[in-house]
């Protein structure tokens, strides 16, 4: 069990994440990856590891897991990031609009006891298996406008009808021009 962050501590170093505390409030620990590639170019993935309201929540986030002002196109990965989270039970995703980060984050509800070793470890692991899971369909998203939206990879033939769809204006003026050919029969 964790009450405190020295606890958190303690239950993180014990699985061999390396971590370290950056404030009174907060610790930080890096994530091997498998496909999810970060900033810097390096697989793996930051997540920050907090205490929130009065210890009743421990709060698991991954600042800048993506930059939304990278983005070709915009439309396109907030739409698959809406589609990830809403196949990823526990994980959100949160835009800030004004700087662009794109944010993961994990909410663990606390007892009295504080929040039990598994489940900070199950919650912990939630952040790199999106972020394994989506990358490639955020990243075609961001750069090409085209994903998935079931998470799975898209075939030759797949790529080649996304980028006529962008060369017609897009999937949502194709989309539109369908359902009004449909309404008007």
């Amino acid at each position: 069990m964790a009450k405190t962050l020295e606890e958190l501590q303690a239950i993180l170093t014990a699985q061999g994440y390396e971590c370290r505390k950056i404030s009174d409030i907060c610790l930080r620990t890096k994530i091997p990856t498998k496909a999810y590639t970060n900033a810097e170019g390096h697989k793996s993935i930051a997540v920050l590891l907090a205490f929130d309201h009065a210890n009743e929540c421990l709060t698991i986030d991954t600042p800048w897991a993506f930059d939304s002002k990278q983005a070709a196109h915009k439309e396109a990965m907030l739409a698959c990031l809406l589609s990830a989270s809403a196949k990823s039970p526990l994980l959100k995703t949160q835009l800030d609009p004004d700087d662009g980060e794109v944010r993961l984050r994990v909410d663990c509800c606390c007892g009295s006891e504080g929040v039990p070793s598994d489940n900070v470890l199950k919650m912990l692991s939630l952040i790199p298996e999106f972020a394994d899971r989506w990358y490639p369909h955020i990243r075609n998203a961001m750069e090409k406008g085209t994903f998935d939206p079931a998470g799975r990879k898209l075939s030759d033939a797949e790529e080649r009808l996304a980028a006529i769809a962008q060369r017609a204006g897009g999937i949502n003026r194709l989309k539109t021009l369908l359902w009004l050919r449909d309404r008007n029969n």
